[in-house]
Protein backbone atom coordinates (compact mmCIF):
# COMPACT_ATOMS: atom_id res chain seq x y z
CA UNK A 1 0.00 0.00 0.00
CA UNK A 2 1.55 3.36 -1.09
CA UNK A 3 -0.30 5.93 0.47
CA UNK A 4 0.71 9.75 -0.91
CA UNK A 5 1.05 12.67 1.44
CA UNK A 6 -1.03 14.80 -0.85
CA UNK A 7 -4.47 12.27 -0.58
CA UNK A 8 -4.09 12.56 3.06
CA UNK A 9 -4.17 15.87 2.71
CA UNK A 10 -7.19 15.20 0.28
CA UNK A 11 -9.04 13.35 2.83
CA UNK A 12 -8.07 15.73 5.76
CA UNK A 13 -9.29 19.22 4.04
CA UNK A 14 -12.65 17.34 2.40
CA UNK A 15 -13.25 16.29 6.19
CA UNK A 16 -12.68 19.70 7.65
CA UNK A 17 -14.79 21.84 5.00
CA UNK A 18 -17.63 19.09 4.32
CA UNK A 19 -17.75 19.59 0.38
CA UNK A 20 -15.75 18.37 -2.05
CA UNK A 21 -16.27 21.87 -3.76
CA UNK A 22 -14.94 23.79 -0.49
CA UNK A 23 -11.76 21.13 0.35
CA UNK A 24 -10.57 22.26 -3.27
CA UNK A 25 -11.03 25.89 -2.77
CA UNK A 26 -8.92 25.82 0.65
CA UNK A 27 -6.13 23.84 -1.29
CA UNK A 28 -6.05 26.09 -4.37
CA UNK A 29 -7.15 22.88 -6.32
CA UNK A 30 -9.63 21.96 -8.92
CA UNK A 31 -12.59 19.84 -7.88
CA UNK A 32 -11.34 17.68 -10.93
CA UNK A 33 -8.16 17.25 -9.10
CA UNK A 34 -9.38 16.92 -5.33
CA UNK A 35 -11.85 14.26 -6.69
CA UNK A 36 -8.69 12.15 -8.59
CA UNK A 37 -6.63 12.40 -5.32
CA UNK A 38 -9.57 10.93 -3.31
CA UNK A 39 -10.49 8.03 -5.88
CA UNK A 40 -6.45 7.09 -6.12
CA UNK A 41 -6.74 7.03 -2.20
CA UNK A 42 -9.94 4.57 -2.40
CA UNK A 43 -7.87 2.67 -5.09
CA UNK A 44 -4.71 1.77 -3.23
CA UNK A 45 -6.04 1.34 0.18
CA UNK A 46 -8.73 -1.02 -1.59
CA UNK A 47 -11.73 0.18 0.26
CA UNK A 48 -14.01 2.48 0.11
CA UNK A 49 -13.37 5.88 2.50
CA UNK A 50 -16.35 8.41 1.24
CA UNK A 51 -19.96 8.51 0.66
CA UNK A 52 -20.79 11.19 -1.56
CA UNK A 53 -24.34 12.49 -1.11
CA UNK A 54 -25.60 15.87 -2.18
CA UNK A 55 -25.79 17.03 1.26
CA UNK A 56 -22.06 16.70 1.45
CA UNK A 57 -19.32 13.93 1.88
CA UNK A 58 -20.04 11.30 4.69
CA UNK A 59 -16.92 9.23 5.94
CA UNK A 60 -17.13 5.23 5.79
CA UNK A 61 -15.91 3.14 8.64
CA UNK A 62 -12.78 2.74 7.58
CA UNK A 63 -12.52 6.56 6.07
CA UNK A 64 -13.29 7.25 10.05
CA UNK A 65 -10.48 4.69 11.18
CA UNK A 66 -7.78 6.68 8.71
CA UNK A 67 -9.11 10.07 9.50
CA UNK A 68 -6.81 10.27 13.01
CA UNK A 69 -3.80 8.81 11.13
CA UNK A 70 -4.33 11.22 7.98
CA UNK A 71 -4.74 14.20 10.20
CA UNK A 72 -1.39 13.54 12.49
CA UNK A 73 0.61 12.37 9.60
CA UNK A 74 -0.05 15.71 7.82
CA UNK A 75 -0.19 17.66 10.63
CA UNK A 76 3.82 16.42 11.85
CA UNK A 77 5.02 17.51 8.06
CA UNK A 78 3.62 20.85 8.51
CA UNK A 79 5.25 21.24 12.30
CA UNK A 80 8.72 19.96 10.05
CA UNK A 81 8.68 22.51 7.78
CA UNK A 82 7.39 25.54 10.45
CA UNK A 83 11.00 23.72 12.59
CA UNK A 84 13.05 24.21 9.23
CA UNK A 85 11.80 27.57 8.91
CA UNK A 86 11.40 28.54 12.30
CA UNK A 87 15.54 27.13 12.73
CA UNK A 88 16.52 29.53 10.46
CA UNK A 89 14.93 32.67 12.03
CA UNK A 90 12.52 32.55 9.45
CA UNK A 91 9.38 32.99 12.02
CA UNK A 92 6.45 31.23 10.55
CA UNK A 93 4.30 28.49 10.94
CA UNK A 94 1.76 27.91 13.54
CA UNK A 95 1.44 26.50 17.29
CA UNK A 96 -1.96 25.52 18.73
CA UNK A 97 -2.15 25.17 22.46
CA UNK A 98 -4.52 24.22 25.05
CA UNK A 99 -4.50 26.64 28.20
CA UNK A 100 -6.33 25.50 31.09
CA UNK A 101 -8.71 28.41 31.79
CA UNK A 102 -7.24 29.65 34.70
CA UNK A 103 -3.72 30.85 32.73
CA UNK A 104 -6.01 31.76 30.23
CA UNK A 105 -7.26 34.15 32.40
CA UNK A 106 -4.27 35.21 34.28
CA UNK A 107 -0.79 34.78 32.14
CA UNK A 108 -1.46 34.67 28.99
CA UNK A 109 -1.26 38.03 27.79
CA UNK A 110 2.09 38.91 29.39
CA UNK A 111 2.85 35.83 27.89
CA UNK A 112 1.59 36.32 24.49
CA UNK A 113 3.30 39.69 24.57
CA UNK A 114 6.72 38.71 25.25
CA UNK A 115 6.35 35.78 22.35
CA UNK A 116 4.85 38.47 19.62
CA UNK A 117 8.44 40.28 20.32
CA UNK A 118 10.41 36.97 18.70
CA UNK A 119 7.80 35.52 16.64
CA UNK A 120 6.05 37.79 14.83
CA UNK A 121 4.51 36.01 12.23
CA UNK A 122 3.61 32.49 13.84
CA UNK A 123 -0.44 31.71 14.21
CA UNK A 124 -1.14 31.12 17.20
CA UNK A 125 -4.43 29.08 17.65
CA UNK A 126 -5.60 28.64 21.68
CA UNK A 127 -8.13 26.38 22.84
CA UNK A 128 -9.74 25.76 26.47
CA UNK A 129 -7.52 23.25 27.93
CA UNK A 130 -10.00 20.92 30.08
CA UNK A 131 -8.36 17.13 29.44
CA UNK A 132 -11.39 15.77 28.01
CA UNK A 133 -10.93 18.57 25.09
CA UNK A 134 -6.91 18.30 24.61
CA UNK A 135 -6.45 14.91 24.60
CA UNK A 136 -8.25 14.03 21.20
CA UNK A 137 -6.48 17.07 19.82
CA UNK A 138 -3.25 15.99 21.10
CA UNK A 139 -3.57 12.49 19.57
CA UNK A 140 -4.16 13.47 15.94
CA UNK A 141 -1.64 15.94 15.98
CA UNK A 142 -3.76 19.34 15.54
CA UNK A 143 -2.43 20.30 18.88
CA UNK A 144 1.44 21.16 20.09
CA UNK A 145 0.74 21.13 23.79
CA UNK A 146 -1.38 21.69 26.89
CA UNK A 147 -1.20 22.75 30.19
CA UNK A 148 -3.57 21.34 31.77
CA UNK A 149 -4.33 20.40 36.00
CA UNK A 150 -2.83 17.03 36.80
CA UNK A 151 -6.42 15.03 36.88
CA UNK A 152 -5.44 11.72 36.71
CA UNK A 153 -7.79 11.49 33.46
CA UNK A 154 -4.91 10.86 31.30
CA UNK A 155 -2.92 7.69 30.87
CA UNK A 156 0.03 8.35 31.81
CA UNK A 157 2.13 6.34 29.19
CA UNK A 158 -0.28 8.05 26.21
CA UNK A 159 1.31 11.25 26.60
CA UNK A 160 4.60 13.19 27.49
CA UNK A 161 3.99 14.77 30.89
CA UNK A 162 6.30 17.20 32.45
CA UNK A 163 5.02 18.63 35.73
CA UNK A 164 4.41 22.22 35.77
CA UNK A 165 3.63 25.28 38.46
CA UNK A 166 1.03 24.53 41.40
CA UNK A 167 -1.05 27.27 43.01
CA UNK A 168 -2.95 27.12 46.19
CA UNK A 169 -7.06 26.93 46.03
CA UNK A 170 -9.93 28.35 48.05
CA UNK A 171 -13.63 28.12 48.66
CA UNK A 172 -15.06 30.94 46.90
CA UNK A 173 -18.52 31.99 46.96
CA UNK A 174 -20.72 35.75 46.03
CA UNK A 175 -20.07 38.29 47.68
CA UNK A 176 -22.90 38.74 50.46
CA UNK A 177 -23.89 35.45 50.12
CA UNK A 178 -26.25 33.98 53.08
CA UNK A 179 -23.54 31.64 53.98
CA UNK A 180 -21.14 34.21 54.95
CA UNK A 181 -22.87 35.19 58.18
CA UNK A 182 -22.48 32.34 59.85
CA UNK A 183 -19.73 29.76 58.11
CA UNK A 184 -19.10 26.41 59.29
CA UNK A 185 -18.53 23.14 57.48
CA UNK A 186 -22.27 21.80 57.85
CA UNK A 187 -23.30 25.53 55.91
CA UNK A 188 -21.28 24.87 53.12
CA UNK A 189 -21.59 20.97 52.62
CA UNK A 190 -25.34 22.42 52.33
CA UNK A 191 -24.93 24.22 49.66
CA UNK A 192 -24.92 23.57 45.59
CA UNK A 193 -21.56 23.51 44.08
CA UNK A 194 -20.01 24.08 40.92
CA UNK A 195 -16.55 22.81 39.46
CA UNK A 196 -14.99 22.83 36.29
CA UNK A 197 -14.07 19.81 34.21
CA UNK A 198 -16.05 16.41 33.29
CA UNK A 199 -18.17 14.78 35.68
CA UNK A 200 -16.03 11.68 35.95
CA UNK A 201 -13.51 13.78 37.21
CA UNK A 202 -15.31 15.62 39.82
CA UNK A 203 -18.54 13.71 40.81
CA UNK A 204 -19.21 14.43 44.52
CA UNK A 205 -20.14 10.22 44.37
CA UNK A 206 -16.82 9.00 43.23
CA UNK A 207 -14.00 8.23 45.65
CA UNK A 208 -12.34 10.58 47.60
CA UNK A 209 -8.99 9.87 45.26
CA UNK A 210 -11.08 11.24 42.60
CA UNK A 211 -13.11 13.49 43.91
CA UNK A 212 -11.79 17.23 45.32
CA UNK A 213 -14.67 17.75 47.60
CA UNK A 214 -15.07 14.13 49.11
CA UNK A 215 -11.27 14.49 49.59
CA UNK A 216 -11.83 17.88 51.42
CA UNK A 217 -14.97 17.55 53.37
CA UNK A 218 -13.61 13.91 53.97
CA UNK A 219 -10.52 15.75 55.58
CA UNK A 220 -12.85 17.99 57.68
CA UNK A 221 -15.26 15.12 59.36
CA UNK A 222 -17.83 16.05 56.75
CA UNK A 223 -19.52 13.99 54.03
CA UNK A 224 -19.18 15.55 50.69
CA UNK A 225 -22.21 18.21 48.78
CA UNK A 226 -25.52 16.25 47.59
CA UNK A 227 -25.81 18.61 44.72
CA UNK A 228 -22.54 18.76 42.21
CA UNK A 229 -22.87 21.34 38.68
CA UNK A 230 -20.45 21.01 36.17
CA UNK A 231 -19.49 23.25 32.76
CA UNK A 232 -16.69 25.64 31.70
CA UNK A 233 -14.59 27.62 33.53
CA UNK A 234 -16.72 30.79 33.11
CA UNK A 235 -19.89 28.81 33.48
CA UNK A 236 -18.20 27.90 36.84
CA UNK A 237 -17.82 31.38 37.35
CA UNK A 238 -20.97 33.14 36.05
CA UNK A 239 -22.92 30.59 38.08
CA UNK A 240 -20.83 31.49 41.66
CA UNK A 241 -21.24 35.52 40.94
CA UNK A 242 -25.23 35.33 40.45
CA UNK A 243 -26.38 32.38 42.45
CA UNK A 244 -25.71 30.83 45.95
CA UNK A 245 -23.31 27.73 44.89
CA UNK A 246 -20.20 27.46 46.17
CA UNK A 247 -16.94 26.27 44.25
CA UNK A 248 -13.08 26.12 44.63
CA UNK A 249 -10.65 28.90 42.45
CA UNK A 250 -7.41 29.04 42.49
CA UNK A 251 -6.32 31.77 44.90
CA UNK A 252 -4.80 34.06 41.44
CA UNK A 253 -7.60 33.83 40.01
CA UNK A 254 -9.64 36.15 42.50
CA UNK A 255 -7.29 39.31 41.59
CA UNK A 256 -8.64 38.98 37.94
CA UNK A 257 -11.18 41.25 36.91
CA UNK A 258 -13.91 38.10 35.45
CA UNK A 259 -14.04 37.25 39.33
CA UNK A 260 -15.43 40.76 40.49
CA UNK A 261 -18.24 39.68 43.24
CA UNK A 262 -16.89 36.77 43.79
CA UNK A 263 -15.05 36.49 47.80
CA UNK A 264 -12.89 34.12 48.92
CA UNK A 265 -14.27 31.89 52.30
CA UNK A 266 -11.87 30.35 55.25
CA UNK A 267 -13.44 28.06 57.35
CA UNK A 268 -11.23 25.73 59.81
CA UNK A 269 -10.60 22.73 58.48
CA UNK A 270 -11.74 22.94 55.09
CA UNK A 271 -8.67 22.92 53.24
CA UNK A 272 -8.49 22.50 49.29
CA UNK A 273 -5.46 20.99 47.79
CA UNK A 274 -3.41 22.76 45.95
CA UNK A 275 -3.93 22.39 41.81
CA UNK A 276 -1.18 20.52 40.08
CA UNK A 277 -0.80 21.65 36.27
CA UNK A 278 1.18 20.07 33.97
CA UNK A 279 2.19 20.15 30.02
CA UNK A 280 1.35 17.52 27.71
CA UNK A 281 2.66 16.90 24.60
CA UNK A 282 2.94 14.25 22.08
CA UNK A 283 5.35 11.75 23.01
CA UNK A 284 8.64 11.42 21.15
CA UNK A 285 7.90 14.31 19.14
CA UNK A 286 9.71 17.50 20.15
CA UNK A 287 8.33 20.49 20.15
CA UNK A 288 8.70 23.73 16.79
CA UNK A 289 10.89 26.34 18.25
CA UNK A 290 8.07 28.36 18.66
CA UNK A 291 6.07 26.25 20.30
CA UNK A 292 8.64 25.36 22.82
CA UNK A 293 9.17 29.00 23.34
CA UNK A 294 5.86 29.72 23.53
CA UNK A 295 5.56 27.00 26.47
CA UNK A 296 8.50 28.91 28.18
CA UNK A 297 6.68 32.71 27.80
CA UNK A 298 3.84 30.96 29.71
CA UNK A 299 5.87 29.28 32.72
CA UNK A 300 8.03 32.57 32.72
CA UNK A 301 4.72 34.23 33.04
CA UNK A 302 3.29 32.08 35.73
CA UNK A 303 6.51 32.36 37.99
CA UNK A 304 6.84 36.11 37.59
CA UNK A 305 3.01 35.76 39.13
CA UNK A 306 3.65 33.44 42.07
CA UNK A 307 6.77 35.92 42.99
CA UNK A 308 4.62 38.59 43.07
CA UNK A 309 1.62 37.44 44.15
CA UNK A 310 0.52 38.91 48.01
Amino acid sequence: MNLRLHQLRALVAVVDHGSIRRAARALHLSQAALTKSLRSLEEDTGVALLVRKSSGVLLTAAGQALLPRAKLIARQLDLAGDELRQSQDIGQGSVCVGLTPFLTLTVLGDAFKAFRKRYPLVQINILEGLVNRVAPALRNGSMDFAIVASSGDVPAAEFASEPWLSYPQTVVVRANHPVLNQLTVTGLAALEWVLPGSPPAYSAHTTPALSPLADMFGKAGHLPPAMVARGDAMAAMALVRHSDVASIFPLPLLAQTESRGIVAVEVSGLSPEDVQLELLSVADVPLTPAGAYFARCLHDASAWQSKSAP
